[in-house]
């Protein structure tokens, strides 16, 4: 390659590296994701340009081409969908747009032509729109310096680019510039055009469908849509799908350090927000990575975060420094660009553990986006990365596997196919060709589709929702042949089929969805997703793919529409409110909440029903004490701002409703009990103070503690007697001063608010003591006469001047020592230095210390005052004299004076100004003028003054008065002048409120020519204006209800039935008129005169009761009434309804009283209502049926049974209590009036002086069943008491039933011929368990531990909760477990519980007792405490664990034993099976024996074998091998093994001896022998011994013989001879071992007969036996031995085969055998066969056989080692 060539090739790799796409686009063209763009270098000045532009984008805004210079440039971008060019040469910027017409991001492929010259710039759209505009002034050339940019300025900042559009993301087709392909790599002169961010083609993702998936295909892959706004709340939610466990999902920083941030860690999901106070980290449990689709939802706002997976939320709150999360910048979803990891791993460092942190990118795929409920997708992205529509095959990912190999493997192979489509969960189909062509690239049968459903409501399943793939008739397939199977229930809903014959087996076909017979029931629970999984199938084989007829699996969403479910009130310990008698009580978030689970506490509202204000009590807010309210929100009850106002009664209720907007609550009553407070003081130590000094009053030194349950009472104490020496001061709030108070609250004292300052002045000879004497009040109660005790320490310092300060006219003078000076009480002193402490500052004007002021806590010293540094000035001006002071204390360490006062005198002021300020009578409404005798500001020389309102007034304004009519204008006045007073312009407009005053605050300002000091001139004051009352108001109705009567009776019309009020002040019943119209169906009369109907009555009338109706007609009519208060006028409709005469009771609040006290029951416990006329209480009569338990109702101190209504109105019916605890009681009465009766239950509710004591759990036992028996749970099992509360008020309630039994309850029938009846209960008292009627069965047999969970409640006490009540079901006969056991033969072993055991506590517990029906046949059964005993036939458990119980072997040759047990377990009767035991005995081993012991005799020098015949021993219970003959070394000789003969042993075994292996060799004396000991292994028999005895050989010449010759022996070879003197002729020789090369015979006449066995020494010693040697050919087995020998004559021999007739064989003169002293004439011409196998031949030179000093002896052996290049080793056998 040429030199020059270089630059393009490394252009095209550049451009291959940067252009190198994941899937090219089927279009040509280079695609834009929003962050990159491409750079030509370019440095020219243009006077003409023409460019053209293709682009396709969805993006409203982007950045499409920049030639850029330094102030020359020209920029086109899109616009809002608008094509905008911008161009500059040099003087001004010319603009020029697309011409109207359709947007440009509209996917489609748009063509702009620019053209520039001739002092024009036209535009030409898709060539039909053309537009141009002028550049004025004179023609320039377009100066180049940076370059052309397309899709983006890159890193380039200009001033020109400020406010530009984003980089483009879309397509270009085509960009040139001047014939400049800049999409081109070769288009510049350079060659070095750069691509960042781009790829080749147009990419598919720029035409997704909306409603596409966002699949994230890579490990960089990510989506940035514009800012999300959750700055008060937002949500994202969408739909995901993935198998990764590590990635980021949702990323966007904010302002400062907010940010939030979503990933997927370990598999779930991790939220992290940032609101500035630290990061609040969020984790959600479900796991998501496991390729199933999961909705998810992220919820922020100022109060909470919450991540919600399917249908499980995790919250918390992010409360930060900012109470908004302010985000801002770009929402990344699936990953995010470098710029924001950085930021992100930056932020982040406050809560990760490790510098990584998730991979980088998202793999997979999510669905329905949704941005604060706005749908999002690939249209509405600003910058893409790796992304892709739809959820691709998983192929496609693999690219991508190694960079999540960090990843946790999943359990289970990943699937083939995205499940982002919805439909078949398994792999697709690959039907075979021969199948008809419908099949063809056929995957699925069905396209399934989410079913959307209302919360709580019905959907029918149709074909939209599981439509065919293909059409079913033309695959002969029938809509009834596909049949579906529901595998997985949905988990919030049920699926009902309307199919008869399906209904248990879950399955329909396809027909039947098309019949809108399948339809889906959500069980209205909350949560956004449903599935249920289907398997479909084909129920024909024929002419269809196999996966068809085996079934596909099929996933189908539903989606939960919400509804908004009404919110509902709830108190979460309890409806019952406890209150001290007229205190205040916050309504916390403990007493009340509302419940709803789509609504946020922000947007619900409280309702009290039941008017503003009641005689019993109110809600009021905390910051608005004494005004009732009817509603509140919720976030005020969070915020503790409600608070509960108690006025009168002991019980009341208070009856909430609560709101979302749309939908009201079920209306929820408080009950509220007020009890009396209890008062008592708890801390009371008074305290020490020294003279002049203030000491804080701590609750260590004064508290009082209440009776008050969970509520935070107001504690007043109030001082009844003036102090002496001092003052208790309270400080303000927010830095006020301390100031004297007579009252003051505990919670001041809490807060460190209260002091005790002591004043006195005088100079005391001792300490006093002042006595605080106090009452405590809570509510009305008060506690009274209490003293807490102050001890003053008496001062030591004293004031020796202490002269008033003379002003006169001056404003400013020094304070020195004549005016005031310090010193000590005891003039023999030294010197000290004082120092004076300001306590109370100069109201009128400052003290200064060398011109700074001194307030309160700070100082001067005496110096200052003997140096003149001191001063005081006046900040007013009066005209009269008046008096300043300021209060001080001298300290000089450690002693100090009282408080001081120095008063301040200063003169008058002629000059001075004078107020007038007179209180201004209004009527409500009106206005009035003030004039200068109301409001005047004047001065002897001076009457100019202007006047600034500071604030308000606060019921009306300030007005100008126009002189028509007296009407004025609506500008509000803040400023007036003297001027405008005296004219009579300023007015007062009262607002019409109802309020009696009004304050307004002003300074006047003196504006004369003299006033040059204008502070001097300041005037300020609060003008009041009175208010008249007026009568604006009409009447409102308060009253409003149905007014009942008997049919054709009469009835007392009352206040209680209708009743109005007036909001105006002064308002009187008697004022208020009630006329009626003509009534058709009765009539209204006096009580006073019947005769006479009423038309005209007043309210007071009604009040007491003297206006009655008279029913006739009609039982429902309306009575139209006109109400005036002699102003207004209102109408009203009273509705009447006759009826039946009857008596109902209306209020039943029950009554409320302290322990051991009494409370009245009246008619705010009781109240009734009636339609009957009943003019005396004394005709409703009470009567009580079941008196109450723990305490008497009484009438004047006496038990009753009855009363009446005007007893109950008058609070003479008491119900007084015992001494009992129990906190209820009740009793049951009726009630009766003109024969009408009505019964009722008055509940008693008694509020312990104590917190009630716990339910006490006595008795709490597992509880045992036989199977298939019942068992009752009696109080031996389970037992609750409480001290107060009686067994039939004790409740248990199941709240887990057992699961292998249920519980029943026995009812037993009123008559005794049938039998009891058993019915399942959820809950009994302790008083039937008491009475075993409560039954525990079994159902299941083979089960064998059961339990159930129970809450166990009594009124009154702290409920008992999660009580596991265990049962153990027993068998039927007693458990026995026996394991077999070995023992050696005559020992014993202990039957522990290893051996013989009860596995049941239960049956243990009873002390077994065991039986022994079948003894043990060869041993027995015995105690070992009582050894001496027979067998035992009966022994106990406790024994067999004390390991008492043995087994004792009778030392039998027994090998087996056994015996049979029976457990009998007799307090219940129950005996196991009987089980036989078996017992293996050991043997013990016997001792060896000598059985043979002949000893041996052997020739002198030989080798003798031992053989059994000679050495025997036996062993029982021994093989001969392991019996051990262990030996000293021989004294003649020693023992070897036949196969080692040179190697001597000391051990042998009879088997070694019995094979004939054993050998004694002789050496040595002729008799010895060895001792040995015999061993088995196990046992020894010592102390043997062997004898060998050796004969001794007379003479022993060698033998020789020729080959094939015959040689006699004689006794000159072979000769014995004996130890004794006896013949020797006798001995007997016996052949052990015959010759190898020949044979002994026996030569008699000529002729040789043998092989001879056996012969005499008296025929050895005629030399008649004859050794015959046969001369043996051996084989040559190494023919390449032949040519290393030479042949008899010394000739090398050539080859074997000249040898001889035999090859293999080769034959050698035997040249020289020096090893033999002689050799017989006859041999020395002998041949010799050898085997060429051992004898050592070399390379050298040849060698003869004498050479090799081979021996002559027979059967030597020789080695032969051949060269390694002749081939191996080689052995030489030789013999003469």
């Amino acid at each position: 390659m040429r030199s020059n060539d270089l630059p393009t090739a490394l252009l095209l790799i550049q451009l291959t590296l940067q252009l190198q796409p994941l899937h090219a686009g089927p279009e040509p063209g280079v695609s834009f994701f929003g962050d990159g763009h491409v750079e030509m270098p370019l440095a020219e000045a243009f006077s003409t340009v023409q460019l053209h532009l293709q682009f396709s984008t969805s993006q409203r805004s982007g950045l499409l081409f920049l030639a850029a210079g330094q102030t020359d440039h020209l920029l086109v971008e899109l616009r809002s969908g608008t094509l905008q060019v911008r161009l500059e040469l040099g003087s001004e910027e010319v603009t020029i747009q697309s011409p109207a017409g359709p947007r440009l991001n509209n996917l489609v492929t748009h063509d702009a032509e620019l053209s520039v010259g001739d002092g024009r710039m036209t535009l030409t759209m898709d060539g039909l729109f053309n537009t141009s505009v002028e550049i004025p002034g004179p023609l320039q050339q377009l100066d180049i310096q940076y370059g052309l940019y397309v899709g983006g300025s890159g890193s380039l900042e200009l001033p020109y680019l400020t406010g530009s559009s984003s980089p483009f993301r879309g397509c270009l087709r085509t960009a040139t510039f001047n014939s400049l392909d800049v999409l081109s790599p070769w288009a510049s002169d350079t060659g070095s055009t750069t691509f960042h961010e781009v790829r080749e083609g147009c990419s598919k993702e720029f035409f997704a469908e909306p409603d596409d998936p966002l699949g994230f295909v890579g490990p960089r892959s990510f989506i940035a849509f514009p800012g999300w706004s959750a700055r008060e709340e937002g949500t994202i939610e969408f739909v995901i799908m993935t198998s990764v466990q590590h990635a980021p999902l949702i990323y966007q920083s904010g302002l400062q350090n907010d940010f939030l941030y979503l990933e997927i860690y370990d598999g779930r999901l991790r939220g992290v927000v940032e609101k500035g106070n630290g990061a609040v980290i969020l984790h959600n449990n479900v796991f998501v990575s496991d390729e199933q689709q999961h909705y998810i939802k992220l919820h922020v706002d100022i109060y909470k975060f919450e991540i919600l997976v399917d249908y499980y939320a995790s919250k918390t709150s992010n409360r930060g420094i900012h109470s908004y999360l302010d985000l801002q910048g770009s929402l990344f979803v699936g990953g995010m660009s470098e710029n924001a990891s950085r930021r992100l791993k930056e932020r982040r460092l406050a809560f990760t553990s490790g510098g990584s942190t998730a991979n980088g990118s998202f793999v997979g795929c999510i669905e329905d986006l949704r941005v604060n409920l706005e749908k999002k997708s690939l249209q509405d992205a600003l910058v893409t990365k790796d992304m892709t529509p739809g959820c691709r095959m998983q192929e496609e990912y693999s690219d991508y596997e190694d960079t999540y190999e960090r990843d946790e493997p999943s359990t289970t192979p990943p699937p083939d196919v995205w499940q982002g489509a919805l439909g078949s969960v398994v792999e697709p189909c690959h039907p075979d060709p021969s199948l008809p062509p419908i099949f063809t690239n056929f995957t699925k049968l069905l396209h399934v589709s989410p079913l959307v459903v209302a919360e709580g409501g019905v959907a029918f399943l149709e074909l939209q929702h599981a439509r065919p793939t293909i059409d079913l008739s033309k695959a002969n397939i029938r809509q009834s042949q596909v049949l579906f199977s529901v595998t997985n229930e949905p988990r919030h809903g049920q699926l009902e089929l309307d199919i008869h014959s399906s209904r248990n087996r879950r399955k329909f076909t396809l027909l039947d969805i098309a019949n809108r017979k399948v339809k889906y029931v959500h069980d209205g629970s909350e949560g956004p997703m449903d599935h249920l999984v289907l398997e479909v199938t084909v129920m024909t084989r024929k002419g269809i793919p196999g996966c068809l007829w085996q079934g596909q699996t099929y996933l189908m969403p539903i989606k939960i529409n919400p509804i908004n479910d009404a919110p509902q009130v709830i108190f979460p310990h309890g409806d019952l409110m406890v209150i001290l008698e007229h205190t205040r009580k916050h309504l916390s978030t403990d007493i009340i909440q509302a419940l709803d689970d789509d609504t946020p506490c922000d947007r619900l509202k409280f309702q009290l029903l039941g008017g503003k204000r009641m005689d019993e009590g109110y809600v009021e807010y905390d910051f608005k004490p004494g005004v009732p309210t009817e509603e509140f929100s919720c976030r005020d009850l969070e915020a503790g701002n409600m608070v509960y106002v108690h006025q009168s009664g002991p019980a009341l209720q208070l009856i909430f409703q609560v709101s979302d907007g749309l939908v009201r609550s079920p209306v929820a009553t408080l009950r509220v009990i007020a009890i009396e407070p209890d008062i008592q003081v708890r801390n009371n130590t008074g305290l020490f103070v020294s003279q002049g000094s203030a000491v804080p009053i701590s609750t260590a030194n004064l508290s009082v503690e209440t009776n008050a349950v969970k509520q935070r009472v107001n504690i007043l104490y109030r001082l009844t007697e003036p102090l002496w020496y001092g003052e208790v001061q309270k400080h303000g709030s927010m830095g006020g001063e301390w100031k004297r108070v007579e009252s003051f609250y505990q919670q001041d004292i809490e807060q460190g608010r209260i002091q005790y300052f002591s004043k006195d002045p005088e100079h005391r000879p001792e300490d006093v003591m002042e006595k605080l004497r106090f009452e405590v009040q809570v509510g009305q109660k008060t506690l009274p006469n209490h003293t807490f005790l102050i001890r003053i320490k008496k001062a030591t310092i004293k004031m020796k001047t202490l002269v008033p300060l003379q002003m006169k006219n001056k404003q400013h003078q020094n304070i020195t020592t004549r005016e005031m000076e310090a010193a000590l009480e005891d003039p023999s002193s030294g010197p000290v230095s004082f120092y004076y402490m300001i306590i109370q500052a100069p109201k009128k004007g400052n003290l200064e210390l060398l011109g700074s002021r001194l307030t309160e806590g700070f100082g001067f010293t005496q110096q200052d005052l003997q140096r003149n540094h001191l001063s005081y000035s006046a900040t007013i001006r009066n005209s009269q004299e008046t008096e300043d002071s300021f209060q001080f204390r001298v300290s000089a360490d450690p002693q100090y004076s009282p408080v001081y006062t120095y008063i301040i005198n200063i003169g008058g002021d002629p000059d001075a100004p004078v107020l007038t300020n007179v209180l201004l009578s209004v009527l409500e409404g009106g206005q009035a003028v003030i004039s200068k005798d109301h409001l005047f500001v004047r001065s002897l020389n001076n009457m100019d003054y202007l006047y600034e309102v500071i604030e308000g007034p606060t019921h009306g304004k300030l007005v100008w008065r126009t002189p028509s009519k007296w009407s004025s204008h609506e500008e509000v006045i803040t400023e007036f002048t003297n001027e405008d007073i005296l004219q009579g312009r300023l007015l007062y407009q009262h607002d019409d409120s109802e309020t009696i005053e009004d304050d307004i605050p002003f300074v006047a300002i003196s504006q004369g020519e003299g006033s040059a000091d204008a502070d001097m001139e300041e005037v300020r004051g609060v003008f009041r204006v009175s208010i008249q009352p007026v009568n604006d108001h009409a009447p409102v109705r308060v009253v409003n209800k149905v007014f009942n009567v008997v049919r054709n009776g009469r009835h007392l019309l009352t206040t209680e039935d209708i009743a109005f009020t007036d909001q105006d002040s002064g308002f009187a019943d008697t004022q208020l008129v009630l006329v009626r119209k003509d009534i058709l169906f009765g009539s209204i009369i006096s009580t006073d005169d019947r005769s006479r109907q009423v038309y005209r009555f007043t309210q007071d009338d009604l009040r007491k009761k003297k206006i009655l109706f008279v029913h006739s007609g009609a039982d429902r009519g309306w009575i139209q009434l006109q109400v005036s208060d002699g102003l207004h006028q209102i109408v009203a409709l009273l509705e009447v309804q006759a009826s039946e005469p009857y008596l109902q009771i209306v209020n039943n609040t029950g009554l409320v009283i302290r322990q051991g006290s009494q409370g009245t029951i009246d008619s705010s416990v009781l109240s009734l209502e009636t339609n009957m006329d009943i003019r005396s209480d004394d005709e409703i009569l009470f009567e009580i049926i079941t008196p109450p338990r723990w305490g008497a109702v009484l009438k004047g101190g006496r038990p009753v049974t009855s009363f009446s209504q005007k007893d109950l109105r008058a609070g003479d019916v008491i119900y007084q209590r015992n001494s009992s605890r129990s906190p209820k009681d009740e009793f049951q009465f009726s009630v009766t009036a003109h024969q009408v009766a009505v019964e009722d239950t008055l509940e008693i509710t008694v509020f312990l002086d104590t917190p009630p004591s716990p339910l006490t759990i006595l008795r709490h036992e597992k509880i045992y069943v036989f199977q298939g028996e019942a068992v009752a749970i009696k109080k031996d099992y389970l037992l609750v008491v409480h001290e107060d509360i009686s067994p039939e008020d004790i409740i248990y309630s199941v709240t887990s039933s057992p699961h292998l039994g249920f519980l029943v309850m026995v009812y037993h029938n009123d008559t005794f011929d049938e039998p009891p009846s058993l019915d399942h209960v959820q809950s009994f008292t302790q008083q039937d368990i008491n009475e075993g009627q409560v039954l525990y069965l079994p159902s299941r047999p083979e089960g064998r531990s059961d339990f159930f969970t129970v809450d166990v409640m009594a009124s009154g006490a702290e409920a008992l909760e999660g009580i596991v009540v265990d049962l153990e079901v027993l068998p039927v006969s007693v458990p026995l477990d026996i394991h077999n056991f070995t023992v050696a033969e005559g020992s014993s072993v202990t039957l522990s519980p290893d051996i013989l055991a009860v596995p049941s506590a239960y049956f243990t517990a009873l002390n077994v007792e065991f039986m022994v029906p079948e003894p043990p046949r060869h041993g027995v059964i015995r105690n070992k405490d009582q050894p001496g005993e027979d067998s035992l036939q009966f022994f106990t458990w406790h024994e067999v664990r004390q390991q008492l119980i043995q087994y004792v072997h009778d030392g039998s040759k027994s090998l087996a034993d056994s015996f049979t047990v029976v457990a009998n377990a007799s307090e219940v009767n129950r005996q196991s099976q009987p089980q036989t035991i078996s017992v293996t005995i050991l043997p013990l081993k016997q001792r060896p024996t000598v059985t043979i012991n002949a000893g041996l005799q052997m020739q002198e020098g030989t080798t003798a074998a031992i053989t059994p015949a000679i050495l025997r021993s036996e062993d029982e219970d021994s093989p001969p091998q392991d019996v051990v003959y262990s030996i000293r070394p021989p004294a003649n000789g020693k023992v070897v093994l036949r196969s080692s003969p040179s190697n001597e042993i000391l051990q042998f075994t009879q088997a070694q001896i019995n094979s004939g292996l054993v050998q004694f060799v002789h050496a040595g004396p002729l008799d010895g022998g060895f001792s040995f000991n015999l061993s088995d292994g196990e046992n020894n028999s010592p102390g043997h011994f062997f004898a060998v005895r050796a004969q001794e050989l007379e003479s022993q010449q060698n033998l020789t013989v020729c080959p094939g010759a015959l040689q006699p022996i004689t006794s000159q070879n072979l000769k014995a001879v004996r130890n004794s003197k006896a013949d020797t002729r006798s001995l007997f020789y016996s052949v052990a071992s015959p010759p190898r090369l020949g044979r002994l015979v026996k030569y008699q006449l000529g002729r040789a007969s043998g092989p001879l066995e056996k012969f005499t020494q008296a025929e050895a010693s005629r030399s008649c036996k004859l050794e015959e040697h046969k001369l043996k050919r051996l084989r040559w087995t190494h023919p390449t031995c032949c040519p290393k020998f030479r042949r008899p004559s010394g000739q090398p021999m050539t080859s074997c085969s000249s040898l001889q007739s035999r090859p293999s064989m080769g034959t050698f003169r035997l040249l020289a055998c020096p090893s033999i002293k002689s050799i017989p004439t006859s041999c020395s011409r002998m041949w010799l066969w050898v085997t060429c196998n051992t004898l050592t031949v070399g390379l050298g030179p040849w060698k003869t056989i004498s050479d090799l000093r081979l021996g002559c002896s027979l059967g030597l052996w020789s080695r032969l080692s051949l060269p390694r290049k002749q081939g191996p080793q080689s052995f030489l056998k030789h013999s003469t």
